[in-house]
């Protein structure tokens, strides 16, 4: 039973919608404001800054309905999800108003635009098992993407950090019985709210019948499902999510498309971060990044379909190709490339207007943004030829002839400057609605009746002062200044007493207002009517909007890599199915940005997985290494997204993963030291990376003692260039590994000049290894005090010294891999039966000449 001042049917009806949303912050509408109570109004008070009173005992707090947008924005922010109970239905008398949950807002299942990052996705994800295969799906519900995959098996766990890592989801729906699991915890730790649903609520068969509903199609083959396929359970539930969330359709969800690791250049979570594709390590912002670098996007579109070409860029050399030939189309026409930019910048965001309007939510506004954005797009297609527009799907003629009576529609219907309420008219131009225009001229006449009912006031009282003012309040009346609200006739009755004026009215004034708010009211309703009418009609061409929103985004992606290789002097890649990768005087396209121009020092660098694959650098620190590195890597990213590239030339052959390994970076919140996440990042690229991948490895061995960090460097090494053979930039201090002798590894090191005592660094990659490591050099370039500095070098002589007495050296000598094992281990995994018998013969020649045994 609850206590006395709770036990009222407010109170009650309040408890009955909060029980139904537990996660939720409760927006219960009551009037002007949205109230929140009890354990709701003291959180969200001290979160939000609100003040804290109370309502018959009870905690409460609110905030006004014209401000609600902002603080929902506030809450997201926070992690919130945020369940909006309206007031449905108001009693005919002094009864309680019926109020309903309407809609619920999560971090992942925003749509209104002021909530969201214009430049980035939003994605809602759902991670589901069934005991053998775990499936993943994201959708982002403002512009109707909508994929999914099944994560391979023994490779769940990398695979979700790569998506992850890729996706960046606010929310992610997720089986309770994954969470439990080792290879999903890490969700736990991550910046992102998760929504743990049991396992009765994962059923294929529903999932199924509920993706052939929201795609009214009898099967799913078309989107290449079959009817067990597993990642139906991960898509399916993020539709009943959206179902339960939105209340509604979501008719702009149209499509799904399945994708597994071949579907884009394989980049994983480390190698994101290392390469500071979207964020950069120092405090995680877009400063100092590849996507900061090539950004030269005009419509939010755009930088979201940059965002994500760069994190996902073409595995095939046809599409590679073709947006090459692209962006060197407006490369070469610089007249065009600048109308075009120009006409995008007054392109809105077509792909998020479209979803407000499949799910009803666009206001008038919202629709003449579409309008403006739609004759932008129209010049577009004065200017540039069909082949930089064709998106594949056919006659391009068609879609813009019936987008251009959809904006005909809007500029005949629509005033300039529309209500974004239904609630107020001002909605719909005149000449659209006979039936509107006459409504309208019935109220203009009225208001000219009032004007003149009120000259008539003013001479019949002698009042020269007597004026006819309105207000929302207390609607029309009459004014009068205190000195003379003596001389008023009987008739006026006083409503209003203030400072220096009295305000009355009249028995004919109330029935003339009464008259006019009937008309008003009638116009705004019939507007709203017409309104919705439009929103409907535009409703059906929501496929089209979204098709041409993905054409512009693609252009804009294409400009703005004409543009970067325009300012920043970038060429075309020439690409090959080759396993070579051979860059002239290449520079890295961030830090090149950030320092004086031209005074980056490009480097050449030459590699094959057929030849010499590995490259060992060796050097100083502070001579340029790991640029070198990252920059190979980043060119190469670059050319496989569609962009030119910063070199003289660059011949790139494709690649199926790039690799990256560098930096020291703890990771406190999984436990995990420095030393311990460079191994199991080192692990991941020796089990994952194949011949045609591109692996880049800085310092390997460094997060621990000298012999046990040389023994694993080594042996990583011999292992790169004996088992899976990638294209390799291997940079190290140990100079032990220039030893190392193969037939596909070249040492190269950076310069040194030595002059006067001091050490130049010109940032040159040089053929041959490094002369010697130059550490005390550098400690006193940073500034050791001349003490240690002198220390130091006398501890070194000493140290040279008694190496040179010894008479091995176990540590070089170690090597985890040595050729017989590995032979061993060949021979175990081999399967005879698949074999012929020349193939068999080649195998054992190939490994009598690995163990010495022929010449």
């Amino acid at each position: 039973m609850l206590p006395s001042n709770e036990n009222t049917p407010m109170f009650r009806q309040y408890d009955r919608q909060k029980e139904s949303y537990k996660d939720s912050v409760l927006l219960f509408r009551m009037g002007d404001f949205y109230e929140m109570f009890k354990s709701d109004a003291i959180e969200i008070s001290r979160l939000l800054n609100l003040t804290l009173t109370q309502r018959q005992g009870v905690p409460m707090c609110g905030i006004p309905y014209y401000a609600v947008d902002n603080y929902i924005a506030r809450l997201l922010e926070h992690g919130k999800k945020i369940a909006i109970c309206e007031q449905v239905e108001m009693p005919k008398g002094k009864g309680l108003a019926k109020r309903e949950v309407v809609e619920v807002v999560t971090p992942g299942t925003i749509i209104n635009v002021s909530h969201l990052d214009n430049r980035t996705n939003n994605y809602l994800a759902a991670l589901v098992g069934n005991g053998k295969n775990t499936s993943l799906a994201y959708v982002d519900l403002s512009t109707g993407e909508f994929r999914a995959t099944v994560l391979a098996e023994n490779s769940e766990k990398e695979l979700l950090r790569r998506e992850i890592a890729r996706t960046n989801p606010r929310e992610v729906i997720i089986q309770e019985v994954l969470l439990e699991s080792d290879k999903y915890s890490f969700l736990g730790d991550l910046d992102v709210v998760l929504d743990c649903q049991p396992d009765w609520v994962f059923d294929l068969r529903q999932s199924r019948e509920r993706l052939l509903k929201q795609f009214q199609t009898a099967n799913l083959k078309a989107f290449g499902i079959d009817d067990e396929e597993p990642s139906i359970l991960a898509a399916g539930a993020i539709l009943n999510y959206l179902d339960d969330k939105h209340k509604g359709v979501l008719p702009h969800i149209r499509s799904i498309e399945i994708f597994d690791e071949s579907s884009a250049l394989g980049l994983d979570e480390s190698t994101i971060r290392n390469l500071e594709i979207v964020k950069n390590l120092h405090d995680g912002g877009s400063s100092f990044t590849l996507l900061e670098t090539l950004d030269h996007t005009k419509t939010s579109l755009g930088a979201r379909k940059l965002r994500r070409r760069i994190l996902q860029p073409f595995p095939e050399l046809a599409s590679i190709v073709l947006h090459h030939e692209r962006v060197e189309k407006l490369y070469r026409s610089q007249t065009t490339l600048a109308k075009l930019r120009d006409l995008l910048s007054g392109i809105l965001d077509i792909e998020r207007l479209s979803a407000r309007i499949a799910m009803d939510k666009a206001h008038a506004k919202d629709l003449i943004a579409v309008r403006d954005s739609l004759t932008g797009a129209f010049g577009i297609r004065d200017i540039v030829e069909d082949s930089l527009l064709d998106d594949g799907r056919g006659d391009l003629e068609a879609l813009f002839s019936l987008l251009f009576t959809l904006a005909e529609m809007f500029d005949k219907s629509l005033m300039e400057e529309p209500s974004i309420l239904l609630t107020e008219g001002r909605l719909i131009k005149e000449g659209w609605d006979s039936k509107l225009d006459e409504m309208r001229r019935k109220n203009d006449s009225g208001e000219k009746i009032l004007k003149d009912y009120a000259a008539e006031e003013k001479a019949a009282s002698g009042i020269n002062s007597i004026k006819l003012k309105y207000n929302r309040i207390i609607g029309y009346f009459f004014e009068v200044r205190k000195g003379q609200a003596d001389r008023v006739p009987e008739r006026f009755r006083r409503r209003q007493s203030l400072a220096q004026c009295e305000r009355f009215t009249t028995e004919k004034l109330g029935e003339l207002e009464a008259e006019i708010n009937s008309i008003k009211e009638r116009i705004i309703e019939y507007e709203q009517e017409l309104f919705l009418s439009i929103r409907e009609e535009a409703k059906k061409h929501v496929s089209e909007l979204l098709r041409l929103a993905g054409i512009i985004s693609d252009i804009d992606v294409v400009q703005a890599f004409s543009h970067a290789a325009t300012e920043y002097g970038y060429v075309r890649p020439r690409m090959i199915e080759d396993s070579r990768i051979e860059i002239e005087r290449g520079r890295h396209p961030i830090v090149e940005c950030h320092i004086p121009h031209g005074s980056f020092v490009p480097n050449s660098i030459s590699i094959d997985s057929d030849g010499v694959s590995f490259a060992l650098i060796t050097g100083p620190n502070m001579a340029g290494k790991s640029t070198i590195l990252r920059q190979v890597a980043l060119i190469t990213l670059m050319a496989h997204a569609g962009s030119f590239v910063p070199a003289d030339s660059a011949l790139i052959g494709l690649v199926d993963r790039i690799y990256c390994r560098v930096g020291a970076t703890d990771n406190l919140a999984r436990g995990e030291s420095t030393f311990l996440v460079e191994m199991n990042e080192t692990a991941n690229i020796l089990r994952s990376a194949s011949k045609q991948s591109l692996v880049i490895m800085d310092e390997i061995g460094r997060g621990t003692g000298t012999a046990d960090g040389l023994a694993i460097a080594k042996a990583v090494c011999e292992y790169l260039l004996t088992q899976t053979t990638p294209k390799t930039l291997f940079a190290t201090h140990y100079r032990e590994l220039t030893k190392i002798e193969h037939p596909h590894l070249i040492n190269l090191s950076m310069a040194v000049h030595e002059k006067d005592g001091l050490l130049i660094f010109p940032k040159t990659l040089v053929p041959g290894p490094a002369e010697a490591s130059y550490g005390i050099h550098v400690g006193s370039m940073a500034g050791l005090p001349e003490s240690v500095v002198r220390r130091a070098q006398e501890l070194l002589l000493s140290q040279e010294a008694r190496s040179s007495t010894e008479t091995t050296r176990k540590a070089v000598q170690i090597s985890l891999f040595d050729n017989r094992e590995m032979i061993l281990e060949k021979l175990r995994d081999l399967e005879l039966d698949n074999l012929t018998p020349m193939e068999s013969l080649q195998i054992l020649a190939r490994w009598q000449k690995e163990l010495n045994l022929v010449s």
